[in-house]
């Protein structure tokens, strides 16, 4: 019996464990970034509330960083060191509102901003 009782609770805390790890998690087909050199393509910018999850790729020849800025540049969502020619994801829980996407190539300056909508 004691033995039982243990499975199950082991069971269940790798099950919840599982769950909260999953934090990349936004469902449905991530929204393409693609950072360079001199440009920052976001394909959709216009989403509705919630949360969303974004698939930065560096064409670039350095690392890049790839931001989501509120008003007053307040950091909402951030992936830093995505080398050239590799992919990175991230994804964040958006409210209503305007705020921008920064790529920042070499990972300086204030970024190549694109406009993002949320309704």
């Amino acid at each position: 019996m004691k033995s039982a009782l243990l499975s199950l609770g082991i069971g269940l805390g790798l099950t919840l464990a599982a769950t909260a790890c999953s934090s990349d998690d936004a469902g449905g087909e991530a929204i393409a970034i693609t950072s360079g050199t001199t440009e920052c393509r976001v394909a959709q910018t216009a989403l509705a509330a919630g949360k969303h999850r974004f698939q930065v790729q560096n064409t670039g020849n350095q690392a890049t960083e790839v931001y989501v800025y509120a008003a007053g540049d307040k950091v909402v969502a951030e992936k830093e060191n995505i080398g050239p020619g590799t992919k990175a994801t991230f994804s964040v829980t958006l409210a209503a509102g305007t705020y921008e996407i920064a790529c920042k190539p070499g990972q300086t300056g204030s970024g190549i901003r694109q406009p993002l909508t949320v309704s």
